[in-house]
């Protein structure tokens, strides 16, 4: 961060897992067909296995990841990400959301969610805005 440059928003990602599990209205995570391929391709699978086997249709048409006992079907034992090289959009851009940041900081909702966020780099509002307009490309209802 540069001298003339606002301070970010702190995140490091503590590999807790908490983010790969249920949550409420944030239990969902959307796949693009990229994604899709991406995530097939990773784990050895044509693109129609891959779908058969880790994903479903929702009631409005949009390819949704398997939640499994309430958690994604991805997540280890020791709470690491089985897909991590090709995870998808929403994940890899989780907690630089719109609903999570208010007037340049962390709300409330994302501390409860995540115990990364406030600690380690602080990350430019560059970086954090460029993360939410990824996210916000990805998500079904933009």
């Amino acid at each position: 961060m540069s001298g003339g440059e606002k301070p970010g928003l702190r995140f490091e990602c503590t590999q807790c897992g908490r983010c790969c599990t249920n949550h409420g209205e944030y239990s969902h995570v959307y796949l693009g067909d990229r994604e899709v391929a991406a995530l097939a391709l990773l784990l050895g699978l044509s693109e129609r296995e891959f779908e058969r086997k880790y994903t479903f249709i929702d009631e409005d048409g949009w390819t949704q990841l398997t939640i499994a006992n309430d958690q994604c079907v991805f997540l280890g034992p020791n709470g690491v990400c089985g897909v991590y090289a090709a995870r998808p959009v929403q994940c890899r851009t989780f907690p630089f959301w719109r609903d999570f940041v208010e007037d340049g900081k962390w709300t409330v909702d994302v501390r409860d969610l995540c115990e990364g966020v406030g600690r380690g780099p602080s990350w430019s509002r560059d970086e954090a805005e460029r993360l939410m307009i990824e996210m916000e490309g990805s998500d079904p209802d933009s």
